[in-house]
């Protein structure tokens, strides 16, 4: 199997940064988006100038250059070291994906981790959890932990967890970073025995429920969001309340340390530190390295607003949620 990040060269075939001659055909946004779709096609089924949608087509060699091209492609982008898939959407510094699976990190992180000591094998820890429930703060708390006790790291967001795509990112393989993975959705395309560490965030649903209104994502709670979640805790080693995170970081941070090992490297204080000192993008997409996307408010900030939602006139809604998921809110314990 190809290393994940082979074929640096397609870079600028599918990026636009280089001409390609079948790129440069096609003259319109539409056609490139059918030249992608043609690589796309390609990489599945190994055929050649087959999908082209009345472009100028390319001698067959030409496509064949192009599909060996994406043959050996990386699986996923490394911004920092100028590493590009295939229909990367990636241009002028900023992720136009909300839901980028590459690899991304600060370019200065990103070199002085080179100089770090690799482990002898490296740890795949899964952070899980729902929307709105502190997910993106424990992503982040694990990874500037590791920052600070200096052991590389590479993050990822993936939406559907697979063995292949942790594979691809060198999951558990010797002499690899660790590898962290962000997710919300339950995927039943992995062994999930292979994984070092799972840690799953919860949180009382009528706060979420505010939270969705808060940022005008949603007015309800999906059956989705509590069915996935509950599968996630059968499986998950550690299991962080929204509203400890909120109410002491710190002592959530000392856990979370102690987990994965690296309690006596760290500076929690530090740690904790960095950590609220996370901003959210005020507009556009999500920062591609921290996974906030805008409207994410501080914890004072949260605090207030969803005090002031959980009125009276939330409370039949928040009667409705205990009604439709008494097991969720019977086993957390929330009243």
């Amino acid at each position: 199997m190809l290393h994940p990040y082979a074929g640096q060269a397609f870079t600028s075939l599918v990026a636009g940064q280089v001409g390609h001659p079948l790129w440069h055909n096609c003259s319109s946004i539409r056609l490139q988006n059918s030249f992608l779709a043609h690589i796309r096609y390609s990489k599945a089924t190994s055929c050649c100038c087959g999908g082209i949608a009345r472009a100028r087509r390319p001698d067959n060699s030409t496509c064949r250059a192009a599909c060996m091209a994406v043959q050996q492609a990386p699986a996923f982008c490394v911004p920092s070291e100028e590493v590009y898939c295939p229909g990367c959407s990636w241009s002028a510094g900023t992720c136009y994906d909300g839901e980028c699976e590459g690899l991304h990190e600060d370019p200065d992180v990103r070199r002085e981790q080179q100089t770090w000591q690799r482990p002898e094998k490296g740890k795949l820890i899964i952070a899980a959890g729902p929307e709105r429930s502190g997910s993106t703060w424990l992503f982040n708390a694990i990874r500037l932990l590791y920052q600070d006790a200096k052991e590389p790291l590479d993050p990822f967001w993936i939406t559907s967890v697979t063995d292949e795509a942790l594979t691809q990112r060198g999951a558990g393989q010797k002499g690899h970073p660790h590898v962290l993975v962000k997710t919300h959705r339950w995927s039943d395309g992995w062994d999930h025995t292979i994984a070092d560490h799972i840690f799953l965030t919860h949180r009382d649903l009528r706060g979420v429920l505010a939270s969705y209104q808060r940022v005008g994502w949603a007015f309800d709670i999906p059956d989705s969001y509590v069915a996935e979640h509950m599968q996630w805790r059968d499986i998950a080693h550690h299991d962080f309340a929204f509203e400890d995170i909120i109410n002491d970081s710190e002592q959530q941070l000392k856990t979370l340390a102690e987990a994965l090992g690296v309690s006596q490297k760290v500076d929690i204080k530090l740690v904790a530190e960095r950590v609220d000192a996370l901003k959210a993008p005020a507009g556009g997409p999500p920062d591609p390295v921290t996974k906030l996307w805008p409207r994410h408010m501080s914890q004072a900030v949260q605090q207030k607003q969803e005090s002031m939602a959980s009125s009276k006139s939330g409370a039949g809604r928040g009667m409705d949620l205990k009604a439709r998921f008494p097991a969720y809110f019977e086993v957390y314990g929330y009243n």
